[in-house]
């Protein structure tokens, strides 16, 4: 199986066409911002201030800092 790491959303699944178009879609508008959660560099969309990573930590009720 192929994937992709995305840091809007996650990890895709790319044997299916339609996941292929969304991942390419959230890619041509995301842009290069430092998140702010763990401070790395990454491409999110224009409304996001925090990587999945950071996200999935938050909904984990686990402490960013």
């Amino acid at each position: 199986m192929k994937s992709y790491y995305d840091s809007n959303y996650g990890w895709y699944d790319m044997t299916e066409p339609d996941c292929m178009d969304f991942y390419r879609e959230v890619q041509s508008r995301s842009e290069w911002k430092t998140c702010d959660g763990c401070y790395r560099r990454v491409k999110l969309l224009p409304q996001y201030s925090i990587c999945d990573d950071c996200a999935t930590k938050i909904e984990q009720g686990l402490d960013l800092g």
